[in-house]
């Protein structure tokens, strides 16, 4: 049973959320504490005894959107899927999120106030992109036997996954010269990052990808005789 909220915590999110629609809709020097406070209900005192203020809050409200991006990462089903299966999967719903309207915005939003507010970059990377790159990290440590043997640290591949993903089509997002693409070419997209980073990590010994596929199907097998 979910656990029941505070008034103080239903109160303090609301202030959240009230903040985060207006500071993608007007920046940062666009907002007053006035005027979160007129459409979230509370205090000015209270924004700054739970906040410390219009940069504080305006951190907190990163942090909420960044978690709520998220969310939809922590609900995947990878059951029966090998490693292959299982990045491309995550790597289609990853390009769903950063490509989704409220993420663009999100990521024009922190990276061009973070002059005003020095915080907000630090909040924004670390509860957006790393977030988002440690689903790769875990998925890849779930899998640990059917990599390939290779110096690259875990942390680091799933890093150039990451980035792999986020180059060109958000780019031209943020830029405003692209438009959002369908879930076919998303899907299409995140198969061949997948097949180009994991044909990367294999083996240089014969085709990449069919080492990288005979060394897949040898670790399965070997999981297989090892249940039996």
């Amino acid at each position: 049973m979910p656990k029941k909220r505070s008034r103080g915590e239903v109160r303090n999110n609301k202030l959240q959320k009230v903040a985060g629609d207006l500071f993608l809709k007007r920046g940062y020097e666009g907002v007053t504490i006035d005027k979160v406070v007129q459409l979230a209900g509370g205090s000015k005192s209270t924004v700054y005894s739970e906040f410390g203020g219009k940069c504080g809050l305006f951190v907190s409200s990163i942090e909420s959107q960044c978690r709520e991006l998220n969310e939809p990462l922590t609900k995947i089903d990878y059951t029966g899927l090998n490693l292959e299966e299982s990045l491309k999967k995550l790597s289609f719903h990853i390009l769903k999120l950063i490509t989704a309207k409220r993420s663009v915005e999100l990521h024009r939003l922190a990276i061009g106030e973070a002059v005003n507010c020095s915080e907000v970059g630090a909040a924004w990377y670390a509860h957006g992109p790393a977030r988002t790159a440690s689903f790769i990290r875990s998925v890849l440590e779930r899998h640990r036997d059917e990599l390939p043997k290779t110096t690259i640290p875990i942390e680091r591949m799933a890093v150039i996954l990451h980035d792999s993903l986020t180059g060109d089509i958000l780019y031209r997002l943020l830029a405003g010269v692209g438009k959002r693409e369908n879930d076919a070419k998303l899907d299409r997209l995140a198969c061949a990052a997948v097949d180009v980073i994991l044909g990367c990590f294999c083996s240089h010994e014969g085709p990449l990808r069919k080492a990288l596929r005979q060394h897949i199907a040898k670790a399965q097998n070997a999981k297989q005789q090892y249940r039996a």
